[in-house]
C-alpha cells in the first residue's frame, strides 16, 4: 500500500511538472523569405544553428514564403536561408531569451559568393566574417553537384588537402594536409571523434573507404591544429562531417545510379519534425557495390545506415541522438614492388611493368621470366583469395539544458566499436600462407563521455569548459592455418583531459580572439597476450605517458568597408601513442614473439602558426583568400631499427619517439560569382615538407606530398532546371615508397602528379509543389589519363547516370 502512494505522489508530481513544461511560453523566430525584389519565396531552405552549438535545424519556408521555428532554447542564433537558382541570404544574428517570439525576414541575394557558418573553428557556431582560422565548409549543394559516392572524394577541392585512394574502389583512402601524415587530421562526425582504437596509428585512416554519403549535410574541413579543442590526432587540421539536422516539413529523397566497373548506388534519406515539432529527426540508407572494379575482378560493397533526432524535453533542455551504422566488404591486392636494374640510391623514376607482362605475373610466371623492359616497379598485383571487411557502429547522445539565457550545460557520450577482418589465402603472387587461410582481426572499442559549461558574458565574451573521459580497448586476433601460430591481444587504456575555451569580440564585432587550453592525463594497462608463455611485456609495471598541455590562440580584424579580413593563428598539437604502438606484437610458433611496441612511448608533439588575409569585393561576388602555414613536428612516434642491447624489450626494430620534421607553404583560393547561377572555384597550394631525418639516404621531402597542387571547380544552371559541372585537379610529382624484395628495405620512388578531371549535368524536373525527379550523369578522369597513387592502379575515364526522386 505504501509503496502504491508512492507511485501515485511521483506520478502526481510528473503530471504537474509535465503540465508546467507546457504551459511555459516557449521561445520561437519566424519570418518571410523574400527575392531581390521583395517577392516572397516559398519552398526556400531556412537553417538555424545556435551560437553554443546546442540546437541546428532546418525548415522550408510555405506558400507565402513564412517560415517557423519553435521549442528553442535561450541564447544566440545564427539565421540563413537559400533556394533554387538563388544564392543564400546574409547570415544574422537573433537574441532569442526566455520567452520570447523573435521575428526576422530573409532577404536572398541574386549573385554572390554564399555566406556561411562554421561549428568547427571553435567548437560554436561562427559566420565567415567571424572565423580567425582557415576553414573550408563543402556544402549540402556542392555535395549535390559532386555526386560523389564517398565522402573523402567529396573533399578533393578543398585547398591544403592531399586526398589519396591507393587503387580503385574499396582501396586505402588517406587525407593528408598541408604535407602532414594521415595520422595528422583528425576526423568527426557532429563535432565526436570518429578513429578505430585497433589501427597501427589508432586514426580515422583504415575506415575513410567506409564512410560513404548517406545523411551527410555539409562536411566543414578546419586547417591548422585543433588539439586544444578536439584532441589527439587534430595537429594539421580537422574534417568534420555534419549529419542532417532534421526539423520542418517532411522531405525526402531517393536515389539510384549506375555505370562503369559495374557500379550501383542506391541511396534514401527523410528528414522533419513530429510531435508539434518539438521532435526534429532525419534518416539515411545507401548501399554502394562495385561489382566488377578495376581488371573485373576487384569488387567493393559498402552499406551505412544515419540518423539523427533532437528532442525538446522542455523549454530549457533538449536531447540529439545519432547513430551511424556502416558493413564494407572488398577485395584486397597486393602492394606495389621494386623491380628492374635499379641504382644503388637515390630517388627512382616510376616506371610500371606493362600490362601484359602484369598479367602473365599474376597468371604465375616468376619475376626472372618477366620482359621487365625499363620498368621499375610492379603495380599492385591481384590476389584473388585476399579480403577485407569491417563494421562500424557509432552512436552518440547530448543532452542541453540552459539555466536562464546565460548558461548552458552539456553532458554528452559516444560509444564507437569497429571491426576489420583480413582474409588471405594461398592463392596469389609473392609470399602467400601455405595450407590455408590467414585472417587477422582487429576490433576497437572507445567510449568518450564529455561535461561542458557553457556561458555567454553578455553579447561580447563566451566561456566554454569542461572535462572529457575516454576508455579505448583492442583486441587483435590473428588465426593461421596451423592452430599453434594462432595468438590474441587485448589492451585498455585511459585518458582524461580538462579544457577551456575563451571567445571575444569587440569593436562592434570586428575584432575577434580565441584562446584554448587543454591538458590531457594518461593512464595505461598492462596487455593480455595468448599464449602468455614468453609474452612480452609480462609482469612489468608501466609509468603512464606525460601529461600533454596544449593551448591555441586565434584572432582576426574585419575591415567592413573595405571587406578585407587579416587573420592569425597559432597553437601547439598532440598525438597520443596508439594501443598498437605501444604493445603491438607479432607470434610465430617457430620464432616466438616479436615486439614492435613501446609501452612508455610519449605523446607527439608538434607546433603551428598560420597567418592570412581574407579580401571580398564586387558586391561580395569575389571572395580571395591567401594563408602562409608552418607546422613543426618537434617528437613523433616512428618505426625503425632498435639497439637491442640498449632497449629494455630487446627489440631489433619497432616503434620509438624521435624528432619530426617541418611543413610550410601557402594556401590561395578564389571563388566567383561573375554572373547568376554560375560559381568558380580555384585553389593552389605550395607545400615544402621535409623530414628531420631521411627516409632513404639523401631523401629528405616528406612522401605523398607534392610541391604544387591547383584545383577548379565550376558549377553553372544553364536554367532553373539544367545544371552543369566541371571540375580539374592537378598536382606536381611526388615521391613514394615502394618495398624492394631483394634489399628488404623500401625505395624512394617519384611518380607523376594527377590530372584529374571531372564534368556532369543535371535536368530536375518539377512534379507538383515540393516534388520533383533529377536526372543526371557524370564522368570521372575526362582526361583519360592512366596514372598510379603511390604505386597502386587508378581506374581510367568512367561514366555513371541515374535519378533522384525529391519530395
Amino acid at each position: 500500500m505504501k509503496l502504491l502512494c508512492n507511485v501515485c505522489r511521483l506520478s502526481c508530481l510528473l503530471i504537474l511538472a509535465t503540465a508546467f513544461v507546457l504551459a511555459q511560453e516557449t521561445i520561437s523566430i519566424s519570418g518571410v523569405v523574400r527575392d531581390p525584389q521583395g517577392a516572397v519565396i516559398p519552398g526556400a531552405t531556412v537553417a538555424l544553428i545556435s551560437r553554443d552549438n546546442a540546437v541546428s535545424v532546418k525548415t522550408l519556408s510555405d506558400r507565402a514564403g513564412g517560415y517557423r521555428f519553435e521549442h528553442l532554447l535561450p541564447g544566440l542564433y545564427l539565421l540563413s536561408a537559400s533556394a533554387q537558382g538563388l544564392e543564400t541570404s546574409q547570415v544574422q544574428t537573433v537574441d532569442a531569451s526566455a520567452g520570447s517570439r523573435s521575428e526576422a525576414d530573409l532577404h536572398l541575394r541574386v549573385a554572390a559568393v554564399s555566406a556561411t557558418v562554421s561549428v568547427t573553428a571553435s567548437g560554436t557556431a561562427q559566420t565567415t566574417d567571424e572565423i580567425a582560422k582557415s576553414i573550408t565548409v563543402v556544402s549540402s549543394e556542392t555535395i549535390s553537384f559532386l555526386d560523389k559516392s564517398t565522402i573523402t572524394d567529396s573533399l578533393s577541392y578543398v585547398p591544403g588537402l592531399r586526398i589519396e585512394q591507393q587503387g580503385g574502389p574499396g582501396g586505402v583512402v588517406s587525407i593528408k594536409t598541408r604535407g602532414l601524415r594521415n595520422q595528422d587530421t583528425a576526423v568527426l562526425i557532429d563535432g565526436f571523434r570518429f578513429r578505430d582504437a585497433a589501427a597501427t596509428q589508432g586514426d580515422a585512416s583504415a575506415l575513410l573507404q567506409d564512410l560513404t554519403m548517406t545523411d551527410v549535410d555539409r562536411i566543414e574541413v578546419l586547417r591548422g591544429t585543433g588539439s586544444s579543442i578536439y584532441g589527439t590526432d587534430a595537429t594539421g587540421g580537422v574534417v568534420n562531417i555534419i549529419t542532417d539536422a532534421g526539423g520542418g516539413e517532411t522531405r525526402g529523397s531517393v536515389l539510384l545510379e549506375g555505370g562503369s566497373l559495374g557500379t550501383f548506388r542506391g541511396r534514401a534519406g527523410i528528414s522533419g519534425s513530429m510531435l508539434g515539432k518539438r521532435l526534429g529527426y532525419s534518416a539515411g540508407i545507401a548501399h554502394l557495390n562495385v561489382a566488377s572494379g578495376l581488371d573485373g575482378s576487384l569488387p567493393d560493397r559498402t552499406s551505412t545506415a544515419q540518423g539523427r533526432f533532437n528532442l525538446a524535453l522542455s523549454n530549457n533542455t533538449h536531447l540529439t541522438g545519432r547513430i551511424f551504422i556502416a558493413d564494407s566488404f572488398s577485395r584486397v591486392t597486393d602492394s606495389p614492388t621494386a623491380i628492374g636494374d635499379l641504382p644503388a640510391n637515390g630517388v627512382i623514376d616510376a616506371r610500371p611493368l606493362s600490362n601484359a607482362e602484369l598479367n602473365r605475373y599474376e597468371g604465375g610466371t616468376p619475376v626472372s621470366g618477366l620482359n621487365v623492359g625499363d620498368a621499375t616497379f610492379i603495380p599492385d598485383a591481384d590476389n584473388p583469395d585476399y579480403n577485407r571487411s569491417a563494421r562500424i557502429y557509432s552512436g552518440a547522445l547530448s543532452l542541453n539544458s540552459h539555466m536562464g539565457d546565460a548558461i548552458g550545460i552539456v553532458a554528452s557520450y559516444q560509444g564507437l566499436s569497429t571491426h576489420r577482418n583480413f582474409d588471405n589465402g594461398p592463392l596469389g603472387v609473392g609470399f602467400q600462407p601455405f595450407g590455408g587461410n590467414e585472417i587477422f582481426g582487429y576490433d576497437g572499442i572507445i567510449h568518450t563521455a564529455t561535461g561542458r559549461l557553457d556561458w555567454r558574458l553578455g553579447k561580447y565574451q563566451s566561456i566554454n569548459a569542461g572535462y572529457e573521459f575516454e576508455s579505448e580497448n583492442f583486441y587483435g586476433n590473428t588465426v593461421e592455418p596451423t592452430p599453434a601460430d594462432n595468438s590474441t591481444a587485448n589492451v585498455t587504456q585511459r585518458n582524461q583531459a580538462l579544457f577551456v575555451q575563451d571567445q571575444f569580440h569587440l569593436l562592434d564585432g570586428r575584432l575577434q580572439f580565441a584562446g584554448s587550453y587543454r591538458a590531457q592525463f594518461f593512464t595505461l594497462d598492462a596487455p593480455s597476450l595468448q599464449p602468455s608463455t614468453s609474452a612480452p611485456y609480462a609482469s612489468m609495471s608501466f609509468s603512464a605517458p606525460p601529461t600533454s598541455n596544449t593551448w591555441d590562440v586565434s584572432g582576426a580584424y574585419f575591415f567592413r568597408g573595405a571587406g578585407t579580413k587579416l587573420r592569425a593563428h597559432v597553437g601547439d598539437g598532440y598525438r597520443a601513442p596508439s594501443l598498437y604502438e605501444r604493445f603491438g606484437t607479432f607470434f610465430s610458433s617457430f620464432f616466438g614473439y616479436s615486439a614492435y611496441g613501446n609501452p612508455e612511448l610519449k605523446p607527439e608533439r608538434s607546433t603551428a602558426f598560420e597567418a592570412g588575409v581574407d579580401q571580398s569585393f564586387w558586391s561580395q561576388r569575389v571572395q580571395a583568400s591567401a594563408t602562409y602555414f608552418y607546422t613543426r613536428l618537434h617528437d613523433v612516434i616512428v618505426f625503425g631499427d632498435i639497439d637491442p642491447t640498449t632497449d629494455p624489450y630487446g627489440r631489433f626494430f619497432g616503434y620509438l619517439n624521435t624528432h619530426g620534421g617541418i611543413a610550410r607553404g601557402v594556401e590561395t583560393s578564389v571563388s566567383i560569382a561573375p554572373v547568376r547561377r554560375l560559381n568558380v572555384q580555384a585553389a593552389y597550394t605550395f607545400t615544402n615538407a621535409r623530414e628531420a631525418a631521411a627516409l632513404v639516404p639523401g631523401v629528405f621531402q616528406t612522401y605523398v606530398t607534392p610541391d604544387h597542387q591547383f584545383s577548379i571547380l565550376a558549377t553553372g544552371r544553364v536554367t532553373p532546371r539544367i545544371t552543369l559541372i566541371f571540375g580539374t585537379v592537378i598536382a606536381s610529382s611526388y615521391l613514394a615508397p615502394v618495398f624492394d624484395s631483394v634489399t628488404f628495405a623500401s625505395r624512394a620512388y617519384r611518380f607523376e602528379g594527377a590530372r584529374h578531371g571531372q564534368a556532369g549535368g543535371s535536368y530536375r524536373l518539377p512534379l507538383g509543389e515540393s516534388s520533383a525527379v533529377r536526372f543526371f550523369a557524370n564522368v570521372e578522369n575526362v582526361f583519360n589519363q592512366s596514372y598510379y597513387e603511390s604505386g597502386y592502379r587508378t581506374p581510367r575515364l568512367t561514366a555513371t547516370s541515374g535519378l533522384q526522386f525529391e519530395f
